[in-house]
């Protein structure tokens, strides 16, 4: 495994605010052996700097928790997140499955980065369900006492379960992020050993010092679903630079034709998202109402695309339906749509939903558990449809088409709303105050 090496500081050094060694909790074991763990820090650093006279204690090491650095909503918010976090207050680095993904070459050069799959593991004669899991519980677990991790951030159902089966040590605050609508991602994710896994689950997030929902529609589904008390789930709606985002939409508009209706979506190309939904919306339009001005931009790639291309030839939807795969950059596409669609089945916070909304799109959307409803307000700033309703999806496509005043009238004002709610520097203080509370209640679970 490659090793990368974060701010030096010994174990000794580090006590927390009761005298104790963070090395000496129920959870901790000895430091792993050359060439069997993550790279301990040797070097000593003072635990406070003085300045001024002043005692400053020392960032925070955080330690976030994820599967790769695809192009997925919740990597984007790692990277944001990692980005913008005061250097003074918090250390990020980074814990990966798999060392992959576009959203790599975005990583700051300050943040290092480790990953399970280049860790060495000794072979097992047998093959035991849940195996691979266990084990990156066990990588994570060496990584976190390695490093000597104050926080561990984990984010998604998956990643919840693998900081669960580390363990930790005692001074170690824990923080789980759920990203998705509960029930829904737990369908889709979890369905083998489901009942063995919601068990582990409701386990692993009432384990968590704090858990995050990225909307409250979320942590409604937190509490129904797993029993998750609310006075233990804090709300932090996804974080969105707007300077970014408005340079990327800056960026060269595609070639369009004023005679066309132009229809953009942008997600991940699977069942959950809805988009066969949309095709037979636009087959309504196009050959139920002989609207042949509508083009839709299919931004995305991902195992659904070889159903929807097959229904789009099959409903002679070709002419009006563009699959533009994967884009690094898709809001130039938003940013000239004359409506930007999420068909969604369920979601958590869509991050494509507020990036439409920044670039000023026009939106239609299904109001689906959860975030949608929450993020238009109820309707305010953008239309909510019935989701896997493709004839209503149909009606307010076609309605949008013919309001063109009142739809950029509302998409001024879903702009200032989006500008005004998610902001990262918002953002990043609801996060850091969330991280605060967590450190705080480790340290009482400590003394008590």
């Amino acid at each position: 495994m490659e090793r990368i090496r974060p701010r030096p500081i010994t174990r000794a050094a580090r006590r927390d605010d009761t005298g104790d060694d963070r090395g000496g909790g129920a959870r901790t074991g000895p430091p792993c052996a050359a060439g069997t763990g993550f790279r301990a820090a040797t070097e000593p650093i003072r635990n406070e700097i003085p300045r001024n006279g002043a005692r400053v204690p020392e960032p925070k090491r955080l330690l976030v928790v994820l599967g790769s650095l695809g192009a997925g909503g919740s990597e984007r918010q790692v990277i944001e997140i990692v980005r913008g976090l005061d250097r003074s207050r918090f250390l990020p680095s980074l814990f990966l499955v798999y060392r992959s993904g576009p959203l790599l070459a975005e990583v700051p050069g300050d943040v290092p980065v480790f990953a399970f799959a280049e860790a060495p593991m000794e072979p097992s004669p047998f093959h035991i369900p849940g195996g691979i899991l266990w084990a990156q519980g066990r990588a994570l677990a060496r990584c976190v006492r390695d490093l000597d991790i104050d926080i561990l951030y984990d984010r998604t159902s998956q990643m919840a379960l693998t900081a669960y089966l580390a363990g930790r040590p005692r001074a170690t605050a824990r923080v789980s992020v759920a990203a998705g609508d509960p029930a829904g991602e737990f369908a889709t994710a979890h369905h083998r050993f489901g009942r063995f896994k919601k068990i582990l689950l409701r386990r692993a997030y009432r384990d968590a010092d704090r858990v995050i929902a990225v909307s409250t529609g979320v942590a409604r589904g937190l509490g129904s679903f797993y029993g998750l008390p609310s006075e233990r789930i804090a709300v932090c709606p996804n974080l969105f630079d707007v300077d970014r985002i408005d340079a990327l939409a800056a960026a060269e508009t595609p070639e369009r034709r004023a005679e066309h209706f132009r229809i953009v979506t942008v997600g991940r190309l699977q069942e959950e998202k809805g988009h066969i939904v949309l095709l037979e919306a636009i087959r309504r339009l196009v050959h139920g109402e002989g609207r042949t001005d509508i083009r839709l931009w299919l931004i995305g790639e991902g195992p659904s695309e070889r159903t929807l291309r097959a229904f789009a030839a099959a409903n002679r939807l070709e002419p009006f339906v563009a699959f533009l795969g994967r884009r690094a950059n898709p809001l130039p596409w938003v940013r000239s749509a004359d409506l930007f669609c999420l068909p969604s089945r369920y979601e958590g916070m869509p991050n494509a939903l507020v990036e439409a909304m920044l670039c000023g799109t026009p939106i239609v959307a299904t109001d689906c558990p959860s975030g949608p409803r929450e993020i238009l307000a109820d309707g305010a700033y953008g239309t909510l449809v019935a989701p896997d309703r493709p004839e209503d999806l149909a009606r307010a496509i076609g309605q949008a088409r013919q309001d063109d005043a009142d739809r950029r009238r509302v998409a001024r004002a879903a702009r200032r709303h989006a500008v005004e709610a998610y902001s990262a520097r918002k953002g990043l203080v609801r996060l850091e105050s969330a991280l605060d509370e967590a450190l705080a209640t480790r340290r009482a679970c400590r003394t008590s």
